[in-house]
């Protein structure tokens, strides 16, 4: 049995249209909801046998404690062992694609133990078009897919850490067989707001946690000012190029509301928010 597992915050939106296409390759699943409060665990539990569903695991911020994302990851990663060594870890804005089909992936996790996969990550910004610039061209760096005969430990890391813990064996699937789709670039106004909520987020764990935190130009840098380059790309997006923009109110996002508060708060300056009006007065 393969596992898919998934951290997932407020993003019932994009779960309704992900959940189909995961099955392409997963048999079963297991979440952890990230502070939930948009209907996720009532669409999920009433889902349980559908999608095969065997753990909804919950957790709970504390405002006076440093977060600690690769604990969360770990967390999830040792509930899905408890079924299977065969895993998945994708984002809710990720899907797996490619000619390779559950059977070949089955055995191949069955034949090497203790490896992490490497992926390419395609970076979707339309139906057939994906962008290139920068680092997203030719990028081996997603580490979504892991056969673990052994226990196997995160490295600690506040706010990115790596999908899956890294085993003594790592080996690269090339495409056409299967690549990681990611929809993050699909909408630019969500981009602008994704990337400086994790600006905010690194200032306050800076300010208040005296915390090792990446710079607000590492963000910019993957942004690159939206002057991005495209291609053709033979794989069409499975969901529509819309799926940010319908029906979707961005003001009533959290992570809208996270940045309202703390820059209120600790009395933030505006990180460069790309002219997209996100940080506001």
């Amino acid at each position: 049995m393969i596992i898919q597992i998934t951290k997932t915050r407020n993003e019932l939106f994009l779960l309704k249209k992900m959940l189909p296409i995961w099955k392409k390759y997963a048999d079963a699943f297991v979440f952890l909801l990230d502070e939930c409060d948009d209907g996720t665990y009532e669409y999920l539990t009433e889902n349980k046998k559908k999608y095969n569903i065997l753990s909804i695991l919950q957790t709970k911020r504390s405002s006076t404690d440093l977060t600690v994302m690769s604990e969360y990851r770990q967390k999830l990663f040792d509930e899905a062992r408890n079924h299977s060594d065969k895993i998945i870890c994708l984002d809710t804005d990720e899907y797996l694609d490619g000619y390779m089909t559950k059977e070949k992936l089955f055995h191949l996790l069955e034949d090497h133990k203790n490896t992490v996969f490497y992926l390419r990550w395609i970076q979707y910004t339309n139906k057939y078009k994906i962008r290139t610039d920068g680092p997203w061209k030719n990028v081996f760096s997603a580490d979504r897919i892991g056969s673990y005969q052994d226990p196997c430990k995160f490295n600690y890391n506040i706010l990115h850490p790596t999908h899956l813990p890294i085993p003594k064996n790592i080996i690269k699937i090339d495409l056409p067989d299967l690549f990681v789709a990611h929809l993050q670039w699909l909408d630019k106004k969500s981009v602008a707001l994704k990337q400086y909520y994790y600006k905010i987020w690194d200032y306050v764990d800076k300010k208040v946690f005296s915390a090792d935190t990446l710079p607000p130009s590492a963000y910019d840098e993957s942004v690159n000012n939206f002057n991005w380059n495209y291609e053709f790309f033979q794989f069409p997006l499975k969901v529509s190029s819309n799926i940010y923009s319908e029906d979707r109110d961005i003001t009533n996002d959290y992570k809208w509301k996270f940045i309202k508060e703390n820059i209120k708060k600790y009395n933030i300056p505006n990180l460069n928010d790309w002219g997209m009006e996100i940080h506001g007065d």
